[in-house]
């Protein structure tokens, strides 16, 4: 496998890493919803979105949360293309260890 084979699993899709072409996070229309994270992706005409299960608090610290969850999925995407085997990126919503998962391919 070449460094490209980056593969992210956004819900019930699997995409190539190298589709990916923004990330943007959402602004809940209401209290009770959480920030969405949204990924552009070449082939699908909508975003996909993945729930980042955290809440506006109206501090700004969920807000502050939320954007790092996305600057980290861009560090765990770089960080998945230099491995030479390949890799899948999938988010883990527990609540314990809310972040990306990086699992090396073959």
């Amino acid at each position: 496998m070449a460094k490209r084979d980056v593969w992210v699993r956004v819900r019930n899709d699997l995409v190539r890493g190298d589709t990916v072409l923004g990330v943007t996070v959402s602004d809940p229309p209401y209290d009770y919803e959480t920030f969405k994270i949204m990924l552009k992706v070449t082939g699908h005409r909508d975003p996909l979105w993945l729930d980042s299960g955290i809440y506006d608090d109206g501090q700004g610290a969920g807000r502050e949360r939320v954007d790092a969850l996305a600057d980290s999925f861009v560090d765990t995407l770089a960080r998945g293309a230099a491995m030479p085997s390949g890799a899948l990126i999938r988010f883990g919503s527990d609540e314990d260890d809310s972040g990306w998962a990086l699992s090396s391919l073959g």
